[in-house]
């Protein structure tokens, strides 16, 4: 069957992404890339080992499974597995990252951390290399600000884990600085008042994507980078500075059939969008199975850009979806594209790109994302696995990174 969609992945991109975040931070500061979700969908093994490539010191992923998928292509950078883990299979390749050190574990409580020293008398390897998660604000996962210096001594008392790292985690530094302050406020007097709780080559990390445009106040000794990566990051606040970030997403699909119809035509089920001119529809073969987003206003335009290859080279035409998105397909207004020999009917053929890279276009998809009240990770997760994955733009990288560069204090070994 004909291939008539395809998410291309920009490796290059990723890489200078990359280098954009190490130019923000300190240099001694580390970079942790979080591939949660299949790396929001875009494939966490070829991510992982491009991120590694390009200096990332570590790994962040959910769950257990996500670990494996990573480690099974052949990444291995220490990962930090953020859900709650209870159990662990004997003689699996999970028990084998810990006898190895390349997997750290996030402590959410008192009683969690009896059940991961309990995993460690399992396992017979030594001490897991642990990371407490401070809640400060998020009220999710993590300890409670008022049970942190009791989980801290517990810890520091029990052999049977070593405390590589404390963190928390901010619920709005993309809007609410106010809020973001008070949070590391709170994370930073628990620092202190515990520090003897604290190993002095503990990994302190605080900072998301957005938090690291908020500067060094909120780096620590390493910073979390997720959207950045993807060069999707942005924001219309004035406090925080955009860096020079590159998308390397981009989703295409093809013109597959034309049609003519005259004003006053309605388009799609429920009629919800009606021709004002005579008007050239365009068939895409993409849809909400697809995970083209839906709208939740009939007034929320989505755009897509129409190409097509010519004599002076690629010309390109911003046209909007209109009438309700299908389940395969959606339709386009292509009544301004101008029709070209080389494709049937004039059209079909043509690339439609659904998600573009430029950030000035209207199909750039933090704008769509926008238009229709999601966010950027939840329009790349949505994108159906059944789409293949093109990786493109093959970058060397700017290092190896194999261990973490926080190494010299070797925090993450265990020891038997």
């Amino acid at each position: 069957m004909r291939i008539t969609s395809c998410i291309n992945i920009d490796l290059a991109a990723l890489d200078r992404n990359v280098r954009t975040i190490r130019e923000l931070i300190a240099p001694q500061c580390d970079v942790c890339g979080v591939v949660k979700a299949d790396a929001y969908g875009l494939g966490a093994p070829r991510i992982a080992r491009q991120l590694c490539e390009s200096g990332v010191s570590m790994l962040a992923v959910y769950c257990l499974a996500q670990a494996e998928a990573i480690s099974a292509a052949g990444v291995t950078t220490p990962q930090l597995v953020l859900m709650p883990i209870r159990e662990i299979e004997l003689g699996g390749e999970i028990h084998r990252l810990l006898l190895a050190g390349r997997l750290h574990l996030v402590v959410h409580g008192i009683s969690h951390a009896h059940d991961l020293a309990a995993i460690a008398d399992q396992l017979g390897g030594g001490a897991i290399p642990v990371h407490l998660e401070i809640d400060t604000g998020m009220s999710r996962g993590g300890v409670i600000s008022s049970e942190a210096a009791r989980t801290l001594a517990y810890i520091a008392d029990d052999r049977r884990l070593r405390l590589v790292g404390v963190f928390t985690h901010f619920s709005d530094s993309r809007s609410d600085g106010a809020r973001t302050d008070s949070q590391m406020d709170e994370f930073d007097r628990l620092l202190v008042d515990n520090s003897d709780q604290i190993p002095q080559d503990a990994i302190v990390h605080v900072a998301n994507s957005h938090a690291i445009l908020r500067g060094g106040r909120f780096h620590g000794r390493m910073v979390r980078a997720g959207l950045a990566w993807t060069g999707l990051l942005e924001t219309t606040r004035t406090d925080l500075l955009v860096p020079a970030l590159e998308s390397i997403v981009r989703w295409d699909s093809t013109i597959v059939h034309t049609k003519s119809v005259a004003t006053n035509a309605s388009v799609g089920y429920g009629s919800r969008w009606t021709a004002q001119r005579d008007t050239r529809l365009g068939v895409v073969p993409v849809g909400y199975f697809d995970g083209y987003p839906l709208a939740s206003n009939v007034d929320e335009t989505r755009w897509v850009r129409v190409m097509c290859d010519s004599p002076m080279g690629i010309r390109s035409w911003e046209v909007p979806v209109v009438g309700a998105v299908n389940m395969d397909q959606i339709v386009v207004d292509l009544t301004d594209v101008d029709p070209s020999l080389a494709y049937g009917d004039g059209f079909i053929g043509m690339t439609a790109e659904l998600y573009g890279a430029d950030r000035s276009a209207r199909n750039f998809l933090p704008r769509i994302a926008e238009a229709v009240g999601a966010h950027p990770y939840e329009l790349l997760c949505r994108m159906s696995p059944k789409i293949p994955r093109r990786y493109v733009g093959e970058a060397s990288g700017t290092a190896s990174s194999d261990s973490l560069r926080l190494d010299r204090q070797s925090p993450s070994a265990m020891t038997g």
